[in-house]
């Protein structure tokens, strides 16, 4: 009796295959069906399911179904051994049934379960017999004409080759990988064209999960090749894609699964700790109870530990680790003693670390584990660096770069050139060697941050790859005595890209609303306004061009960013170069000021005059966050949770008195700027005409009003006392009664050319809908009248000639409803000589300079990045970077709080260096929030400063003339020391002059 599939209709017209004999056909075997069609049954072999009964044949059938469904079960919740167990009954049942598609099904799963644990060795074992199986399967088939029949293997074997696209992702085969994604691919595509009529409907992939399981794995590759930028933006794509498909199936679920694991895993990489850790919980929440929740349990646990919980997380290590070895699942089991290891080594305890580490190693060794293997060298490396046992170190350091190098993996040979490097540091010896082997890891770690889509991603980078290797150079050139690499770092770390909105729809802001995400109302304000849209956006940071260091001398950093590229697979750098420097001045000395934070700040300067003698400092990172404590406490910018008028008042009580404000300039002067520099501003300044002395800060540093710092007369041989540093000045000289300040444009930005000379555009105190005059966003000019000094002022130059908007009368200008971003559109469109805008900026106050934002008398319902506060939507970076609004005067005046804080970014792009791109030669900006008149009753300080900043502007040298106005400020606080002439109104004022960098870059 033949029994299982339908059989042949047609007996085979040729011999049987070689390959075949004693072989079984997909539901009977060989014998059976030689004998239905009296052929001699000898070659074919005869197996146990010959005697089997049509009943008997069924009852098999339904419990193997009922035994797989259950393996697959156990398989999801990560019980290795169960499934073993359970797969390894369902072949005895093939076995009996002599069915080979039963059995493929077991062993393809089996391959994916062994790669699952960690156990490559048998994962390969059990897709390779898949596939080789598979070809014998389909040698019977087209013997026995039963291509019905062969379909249904192929879902088989598509499970075992992308177990195999795995294992080639690990052993850093791209090629190979690709191969056969390809070439499942193609299949999916052959059979789609044949259609349902030859394929069962589950091998046509009709939710899409099959190809987004390949694009999954895609992004595995892509890491293998040297790419986790490009696998974050794709596993974010496939994401949102996977939640669009109805129903839970155990295939979506599982898919879901493996893309978050992958996100947290690149996000765990790039640094984004917060972002992984939120993936993480999602995954030991869907798993709640059973083994996988105690795999994510491990990542969690270690994340515990850094925020302080040692002996919890160790606890939670061993727990999770115990229950993984139950359920047998020996590479997480690995990935457990590594976690615990490497707490014990951060906890200075090497001998348990080791111990650990060799645990981890072993399973590694019986798994097949090549990075496994690497993880382990590197650990053992560290563990005999710890202990100083240099020869053992440089050992397992060595054995860990030749295993990256053979992997292909540029980003594993970053890391373990990176530790090597860290390794020979801590020894001390050669730091030559280091420097060629660290000075190429750095410059590929920094640039490779512009690869990443999301801004947050970016920052995460820097934080946790870039920024230590960056760290750890500036400390070996140190040593080296290397100032003109060092200051050419600096310089290349200062030299910051754009925003490109590559890809991106652009905004009309005229028109009608594009299609962007819609999110809910924001409760208060401005910050919680800005964000989530803005972060979405498909807004990528260029990387800088190439520099220039002098008109007779290339960037010596020029020949290492080369072997950067060669050793690390990244674009070859540009050939065009930028200018590092701005132009001359005849008979004015200027002076170039950069820093730049690595663990500490680093500082280069050097004069347009001698543009090839660099002078390079270190400044302690202690007394920078000193510099910044004394700031924060002085600065009108709100704290955390305190108010406007609080921030204020705390504020004028640090400048209310004039001993008090020279103490914090002193201060801030004998942290941040060094002898030799005070030394030549003193005798330039002494020379002829006041010297021009331009600064481009840190992050750290963005908020320090460089004019007014003190000038020291002497450095102290000592740590100072509080108090002290009062001994260290002889008189009460600031950086403004010896020189001109501006801040320096970054190399990097791309400049569009400016708007043609024409009128005046003014924008001032705009009216915002929904908000009142005395609220958080209300008036910052007050209650103004005729005889106002600002109106007198603007009816003055309503008087020389025509302004923008049209007004007839000053008080026209001030508290308008109708100055939104279709006005500014349309007036920006045509000849204008300078845009003044006084108002409110908000300042973020984390990575994305995009989201700081202009409040104009915008509506919600106009297009825009922002989310709306109430009635109201604010006008970001990202609007100007992404709308028609493309070209800026050649001199512009943002006048509001903080508006020059893109310097404090990581990311600093927002609406002030927006502005510089769209053409803008020099801003008028603040570094700091500035109370308005209301907070000293009698004065307008605020007003005393717009007229300032447009009289400025409308002059032949804006920079000088608004530095002369600062100093007639500072000769009237120092006479009269009072609240409405503190320096809290208008030391906060500066300017960004790129009017003279030569800088003309469209990307």
């Amino acid at each position: 009796m033949l029994v299982g599939l339908p059989p042949p209709h047609t007996p085979p017209d040729r011999p049987l295959p070689a390959e075949l004999a004693g072989a079984s056909s997909h539901g009977y075997n060989c014998r059976c069906v030689a004998v239905h069609f009296g052929l001699d049954p000898a070659p074919y072999g005869e197996l146990p399911a010959c005697s089997l009964t049509e009943a008997g044949y069924r009852r098999l059938v339904a419990e193997a179904v009922e035994v797989q469904n259950e393996a697959k079960r156990l398989a999801a919740a990560r019980d290795i051994a169960g499934a073993h167990r359970a797969y390894g009954r369902m072949r005895q049942l093939a076995r009996q049934l002599d069915r080979t598609d039963l059995e493929v099904a077991a062993v393809s799963d089996l391959a994916t379960v062994c790669y699952s644990a960690g156990d490559l060795r048998n994962a390969r074992q059990c897709a390779e017999a898949v596939v080789a199986a598979f070809r014998v399967s389909a040698a019977a088939a087209v013997h026995f004409g039963q291509y019905a029949e062969l379909r249904t293997i192929e879902g088989s074997r598509e499970v075992a080759e992308r177990v195999l696209v795995s294992l080639s992702t690990e052993d850093g085969d791209v090629a190979g990988a690709r191969e056969l994604i390809a070439g499942q691919r193609r299949r999916a595509a052959q059979r789609k064209a044949a259609g349902p009529g030859q394929y069962p409907p589950e091998l046509l992939d009709p939710h899409g999960t099959d190809e987004l399981e390949l694009r999954i794995l895609e992004a595995r590759v892509r890491v293998t090749a040297g790419d986790p930028a490009g696998a974050l933006t794709a596993i974010e794509e496939i994401l949102p894609a996977l939640a669009s498909i109805d129903g839970a199936d155990a295939q979506v679920a599982g898919l879901r699964a493996m893309a978050l694991a992958e996100r947290a895993r690149l996000r765990q990489a790039g640094g984004e700790d917060a972002g992984a850790r939120a993936d993480l919980f999602r995954l030991g929440a869907g798993h709640e109870g059973r083994p996988a929740a105690a795999k994510f349990a491990i990542d969690l646990a270690a994340d515990r530990a850094l925020g302080g919980d040692l002996p919890g997380a160790v606890a939670a290590i061993v727990t999770a680790r115990d229950e993984l070895a139950a359920a047998g699942a020996t590479g997480d089991v690995a990935d457990a003693s590594h976690a615990l290891g490497t707490l014990l080594l951060l906890t200075g305890d090497p001998r348990q670390a080791r111990d650990q580490f060799e645990h981890a190693g072993k399973l590694w060794t019986a798994n097949g584990d090549t990075p496994g293997l690497r993880r382990l060298d590197v650990a053992l490396a560290r563990c005999a660096a710890a202990e100083g046992d240099w020869a053992t170190a440089e050992e397992h350091v060595t054995r860990a770069r030749e295993s990256a190098r053979a992997a292909g993996e540029w980003t594993e040979r970053l890391h373990t050139d990176f530790v090597a490097a860290t390794i020979g540091f801590a020894r001390g010896e050669d730091l030559r060697a280091v420097l060629d082997l660290l000075l190429p890891v750095a410059l590929a770690a920094a640039d490779y941050r512009f690869e990443f889509a999301s801004p947050r991603a970016r920052t995460a980078w820097v934080r946790e790859v870039a920024g230590p290797a960056t760290e750890l150079l500036m400390a070996v050139l140190a040593r080296l005595n290397e100032p003109r690499l060092a200051a050419e770092l600096i310089e290349r770390t200062c030299a910051v890209g754009a925003y490109t909105g590559a890809g991106a729809p652009a905004l009309d802001l005229t028109g009608s609303v594009p299609a962007l995400p819609v999110a809910l109302p924001a409760p208060r304000l401005p910050l919680a306004a800005l964000g989530t849209v803005t972060a979405s956006l498909p807004l990528r940071l260029a990387p800088p061009p190439a520099l220039r260091w002098s008109p007779g001398s290339p960037m010596e950093l020029d020949r290492w960013l080369e072997v950067a590229a060669e050793r690390y697979g990244l674009p070859r750098p540009a050939t065009e170069t930028v200018a590092t420097w701005p132009a001359a001045d005849p008979g004015r000395e200027t002076f170039l000021l950069r820093y730049a934070d690595a663990g500490h700040t680093y500082l280069s300067w050097r004069t347009t005059g001698d543009l090839d003698t660099v002078h390079t400092h270190p400044v302690d990172a202690a007394l920078v966050a000193t510099a910044r404590e004394f700031l924060a406490e002085a600065s009108p910018t709100p704290r955390e949770g305190e108010s406007v008028a609080d921030a204020v008042q705390r504020s004028l009580g640090a400048f209310g008195t004039l001993d008090g404000e020279q103490r914090l300039t002193r201060i801030l002067a004998l942290n941040l700027l060094p002898a030799d520099l005070v030394a030549r501003l003193r005798e330039a300044a002494g020379s002829g005409r006041r010297p021009l002395l331009r600064v481009q800060p840190s992050p750290s540093l963005a908020a320090v009003p460089w004019g007014l710092l003190a000038l020291p007369d002497r450095r102290p041989d000592h740590a100072l006392e509080p108090g002290g540093e009062s001994s260290c000045f002889d008189g009460d000289d600031r950086v403004l009664d010896v020189a001109d300040v501006s801040l320096l444009a970054p190399a990097g930005i791309p400049r569009r050319p400016p708007a043609p000379d024409g009128p005046p555009v003014y924008f001032l105190d705009p009216r915002i809908p929904g908000q009142s005059a005395f609220g958080e966003l209300g008036s910052v000019l007050g209650k103004q009248d005729a005889a106002s000094p600002l109106i007198r002022h603007l009816d003055a130059r309503l008087a020389a000639g025509p302004v923008r908007p049209s007004a007839t009368r000053g008080l026209d200008l001030v508290r308008r409803t109708d100055t939104d971003r279709r006005l500014l559109a349309r007036l920006l469109a045509e000849p204008c000589s300078r845009l003044v805008f006084a108002g409110h900026v908000s300042r973020v106050r984390d990575e994305h300079g995009a989201q700081t934002a202009l409040h104009l008398s915008c509506p919600a319902e106009l297009p825009g990045t922002a989310e709306p506060i109430g009635a109201h939507r604010p006008f970001t970076a990202a609007d100007l970077a992404l709308s028609e609004v493309d070209t800026m005067p050649a001199r512009v005046a943002l006048i509001g709080c903080a508006s020059a804080s893109d310097f404090g970014l990581p990311e600093p792009f927002g609406v002030l260096l927006a502005a510089v791109a769209a053409g803008a030669r020099l801003v008028a900006a603040t570094v700091w929030a500035l109370p308005t008149s209301a907070a000293v009753p009698g004065a307008d300080p605020m007003a005393e400063l717009v007229i300032a900043v447009d009289t400025a502007l409308d002059g032949d040298d804006p920079v000088t003339e608004l530095c002369a106005w600062q100093r007639t400020r500072l000769a009237q606080w120092r006479e009269r020391p009072e609240p409405a002439r503190s320096p809290v109104f208008w030391a906060a004022l500066t300017c960004l002059d790129a009017s003279d960098d030569r800088q003309t870059r469209v990307r």
